[in-house]
């Protein structure tokens, strides 16, 4: 889920053991621009609906709905829409001193569970991620898509004025909502082409639940992906691609690992990678059985996640850390698999 454009600036590692630990002017003004940012992004597309839910009365003959009358005493609750990803969240996750995690269903309600601390150290190695961001990397609830569909519907049914008027007050894949809409602060934060007029959108793909968390920065809330889901991604793009950014993975899983660390147990996260490397295997093969009903083929499918671990740990280049936490996932997962 970290799939923004990453260029210009390399991470550096900083020691958190030592006071003198800074995180140099430049990545500072990209995280404060990335606030700025975020404060607009949501206020012009909120991550929050309000929405009326129908009171059930219990009569004599059962359940009665009176979801059509919508009377006085009928609930709003929240609906969440969408969650953010890549690394605006983890710049957002750096400017908080907490989080609470967040059930993400699709159910009316956003309902909140633990709330865990953010230390002053940890908050620096995720600050030293900060960089400018090419694509907006967020995660869309079911709720939302099925709105955005509800929008699609319109197509050629009504004017196309007001079918682009309709369309502007949702994030769809590809040229967003224009550079001129924000402020030149919120701007150094992202990556501009010379001829690019619109921020770009990249709905990324959440495998099994969502995992949300909630922070507040600057006296307000956001929603972004749980930082284990964080560190659980990063450990997906490891395995799918470490051969071609070799040292790049290096640093960031020591990073991240020793950030998140401090949030979760080692065996959380651990629990967290096998559901998500799980879910995601269990996609692809979906993924695989629909292409092959269309093409009228048969050919088996090829296990994804195994073949990803193998290819990983046999690189001479990971660290002894990576190499020590992929055989654990490789161990339970393999264990897992040859259960089912």
């Amino acid at each position: 889920m970290m799939g923004d454009t990453e260029q210009q600036i390399v991470p550096e590692t900083p020691d958190t053991n030592t006071p003198e630990a800074k995180i140099s002017l430049e990545k500072q003004d990209i995280i404060e621009s990335a606030v700025i940012f975020a404060d607009y992004l949501t206020s012009r597309f909120p991550q929050v609906d309000n929405i009326p839910v129908p009171t059930i009365d219990a009569d004599k003959e059962g359940v009665k709905d009176r979801a059509q009358e919508l009377p006085e005493d009928t609930q709003i609750m929240p609906m969440l829409n969408y969650y953010l990803a890549g690394s605006l969240a983890i710049m957002l996750l750096a400017q908080a001193e907490q989080f609470t995690e967040v059930t993400g269903s699709d159910e009316p309600g956003v309902k909140e569970g633990e709330t865990r601390p953010i230390s002053e150290g940890t908050r620096l190695i995720l600050a030293s991620f900060a960089r400018p961001v090419g694509d907006l990397d967020y995660v869309a609830t079911e709720y939302y898509r099925a709105r955005m569909r509800r929008v699609q519907e319109f197509y050629k049914k009504i004017e196309i004025k007001e079918y682009r008027q309709m369309r502007e007050n949702y994030l769809w894949k590809g040229g967003g909502p224009t550079f001129e809409e924000f402020p030149e602060e919120a701007l150094i934060c992202l990556v501009r082409g010379e001829e690019q007029t619109r921020i770009m959108i990249d709905p990324v793909e959440a495998y099994g639940p969502n995992l949300v968390a909630k922070v507040v920065v600057d006296e307000k809330e956001y929603y972004i992906a749980r930082p284990d889901a964080i560190f659980t991604y990063k450990v997906l793009h490891l395995l799918q691609g470490y051969e071609h950014k070799p040292e790049k993975f290096n640093a960031d899983f020591s990073k991240l690992f020793s950030a998140i660390k401090e949030m979760y147990s080692e065996d959380d996260l651990l629990k967290i990678t096998l559901q998500i490397l799980s879910d995601y295997e269990a996609a692809m093969k979906a993924t695989h059985m629909r292409l092959n009903t269309v093409y009228n083929s048969d050919e088996p499918y090829e296990h994804r996640v195994p073949a990803f671990i193998k290819r990983t740990l046999d690189n001479q280049s990971i660290t002894p850390e990576i190499r020590e936490f992929i055989q654990r996932v490789q161990n339970t997962f393999l264990a897992e698999e040859e259960n089912q």
